[in-house]
């Protein structure tokens, strides 16, 4: 597929260019004037200055002018990070995109450096993370305002790696290890997320998105519910992962959160939606091009857009799958494309999976015991496929009305 659009290179007054936003100004990156044809060279500096802007946007690195005040939380963040990647690399452990993509610290840090960045650490008040506000009455600080924007889940997280980060500033000489101001606050953990999708209703949400003109959204989904996977997971699929055994198309994959092998199982309905899906495109995969697509644009040869299809991101695969389940379901519908996931479980436990056959195939430690298997074993296929065969009892069992219905 080689014409997936460059963030940011434009074509104006008859030069391309690379052009950050009015963001990336402020942190640094600056316009970069290419010629009036693109070449090869080019290109590459377009992806490498994208590349570096998302490794400051998540906290992984420091933007081009950005430092932080001696003695402050920013300064620390940037030498606790530099310290956890030489960590990792003296235990020989390389990181990709997607195990960067899922550190909790660059997330957490986009809440912890506006605020605190430029701050000196023993400066920082418990009342910082949360206050009474004396003009409203209302909960204030860092805390509510991450609730409110996000999700508790999230402010949970943020506490969290901020309290790993100060332990860290501690051992470096900024602060007092018994100071942390955060302790002062309890940080309960959420409750976990119960909801869960029926089949019948996946089957409306994959019908509702191909006739929207989303057929990648809809293969999407179709896979995600069949094989288990994580919606992250499922999106970074590509040809090259997928193969065949007696019982029918599998993909094999290492699980960005885990590292651990995967087997993603179809079933025919969700085999041919992929093949009908891959036929829609016109063009032939190459084996290590993601298989999820969504419309997107890029200049044309003779001025003007063209459409082509780009890999979905994790961005606007939410977002169109916001829009489907509100046409499918109403406004009011507010479960998630990674809830399909938790309902493969229910599925499966309520047709008498194994809790370790349900481990395999979801490529986690349900089942305690697994730990070390998973370390040492392959994917145990006939396992993987016993829960297969669970779900459709289980399945079975969810349709019958219970008595009292």
């Amino acid at each position: 597929m080689g014409r997936d659009k460059i963030r940011y290179l434009v074509y104006v007054n008859g030069r391309w260019r690379w052009r950050p936003t009015r963001k990336m100004r402020a942190l640094g990156f600056r316009l970069e004037t290419f010629g009036p044809a693109l070449t090869v060279e080019n290109k590459a500096r377009a992806v490498a200055l994208n590349e570096a802007w998302d490794r400051a946007r998540r906290g992984l690195t420091p933007a081009p002018g950005r430092l932080y005040p001696s003695g402050s939380v920013g300064e620390a963040y940037e030498r606790a990070m530099a310290l956890r990647a030489a960590e990792r690399k003296a235990k020989g452990v390389e990181w990709g995109r997607a195990q960067e993509a899922r550190d909790d610290w660059p997330r957490a840090w986009k809440w912890i450096g506006a605020l605190f960045g430029d701050v000196d650490p023993k400066t920082i008040r418990p009342e910082d993370f949360l206050r009474i506000d004396q003009k409203t009455g209302e909960a204030g600080g860092l805390l509510p305002k991450i609730e409110a924007r996000v999700s508790k889940t999230e402010k949970h997280r943020v506490v969290k790696v901020w309290r790993a980060l100060w332990k860290r500033m501690a051992r470096m000489g900024y602060c007092a290890l018994d100071a942390d101001p955060s302790l002062a606050i309890v940080n309960t953990a959420p409750q976990p997320r119960q909801v869960v999708w029926t089949h019948k209703e996946v089957l409306r949400l994959v019908q509702g998105a191909w006739r929207r003109g989303k057929p990648g959204l809809a293969t999407l989904m179709a896979v995600t519910w069949d094989t288990m996977l994580s919606p992250g997971d499922a999106r970074r699929l590509t040809a090259g992962q997928m193969a065949r055994d007696p019982a029918g198309a599998v993909f094999f994959v290492d699980r960005a959160k885990t590292g651990r092998a995967a087997a993603g199982t179809l079933s025919r309905w969700s085999e041919a939606i992929l093949e009908a899906y891959l036929e829609s495109l016109g063009v032939e995969l190459l084996d290590t091009a993601p298989l999820f697509r969504t419309a997107g644009s890029e200049p044309g040869p003779r001025g003007g857009r063209r459409w082509v299809p780009r890999p979905y991101t994790k961005d606007k695969a939410d977002k169109d799958f916001r829009d489907v389940r509100t046409a499918v379901f109403g406004l009011g519908e507010t479960r998630q494309l990674a809830d399909m996931r938790r309902s493969g479980a229910v599925e499966a436990d309520a047709g008498g999976a194994r809790v370790e056959d349900l481990s395999n195939k979801m490529a986690n430690t349900i089942a305690a015991s697994a730990r070390l298997r998973k370390t040492y074993a392959p994917v145990n296929m006939p396992s993987v496929r016993r829960v297969d065969d669970a779900r459709a009892r289980g399945r079975a069992r969810l349709k019958k009305p219970t008595p009292n219905e």
